[in-house]
């Protein structure tokens, strides 16, 4: 049991640093007449949506999903970021008042911030099927803006329509190198002619000399015997 815990914990970790974040540019834009407009695009290996909401104005502003056909916002699945809070939180709208504004049980964005300097920007990261909806290019998207920081009603909302399929966000580690070539394969260096190998002379053996024989051994024996006896004679003399 404790093995397959280890297994189970090594493998959220590997999870988990495969994530990517969003870029701060986003590829897709959509804008409403009243100082409100979302940067969005489509992260393919996070299968997520990459999402920043831009307001002229120091104020609470959200981003909501209906599924296709379904243009109004009691059951809307919502993202709203709240400036003093500091939180960019993931609600159900139940009705058009604040009381009808619950947080989701689930909550699944990542990347999240909020910030204001004169205008409010807020980003998330949202999974595609998330909360039992599927965001496709096909749903209804609403969006929407407060008239100060307290959540409460809203200044100006308004229906949009986004292209997942054109504005996809290129993975920085997706890609895939060719290995670097040369453009041209070196053959083996060759001296151009090959080079036969230098067979050594053969030079035969001398011949020995036979030693010799028994009759030529005696005759020199009998000169040598002749030639002593001449040398006795001519002493004596």
């Amino acid at each position: 049991m404790k093995t397959v815990s280890a297994a189970l914990f090594f493998a959220l970790i590997g999870t988990a640093a495969a994530a990517e974040s969003c870029p701060d540019e986003l590829p897709g834009k959509v804008e409403l007449d009243f100082g409100l407009a979302f940067h969005y695009g489509i992260l393919e290996t996070d299968q997520a949506l990459c999402g920043k909401l831009v307001s002229d104005t120091e104020v609470w502003v959200g981003f909501a999903a209906q599924p296709e056909g379904k243009e109004q916002m009691i059951d809307a699945h919502a993202v709203i970021a709240l400036p003093e809070a500091n939180t960019v939180q993931q609600y159900t709208l139940t009705a058009k008042s604040p009381s009808g504004i619950v947080p989701s049980d689930s909550q699944t964005l990542t990347d999240t911030t909020v910030t204001q300097d004169g205008t409010t920007v807020a980003t998330f990261k949202q999974p595609l099927s998330d909360n039992g909806l599927t965001l496709t290019s096909n749903n209804v998207y609403l969006m929407a803006k407060g008239t100060s920081n307290n959540l409460g009603f809203h200044a100006g909302r308004g229906f949009v329509s986004l292209d997942f399929e054109t504005n996809v966000i290129s993975s920085s580690t997706g890609s895939t190198e060719a290995p670097m070539t040369t453009g041209s394969t070196e053959a083996p260096m060759t001296t151009g002619a090959t080079e036969s190998s230098t067979t050594a002379a053969t030079v035969a053996p001398p011949t020995p000399t036979p030693p010799p024989s028994s009759a030529s051994l005696q005759k020199i024996g009998s000169v040598l015997l002749g030639g002593s006896l001449l040398l006795i004679a001519a002493l004596t003399i």
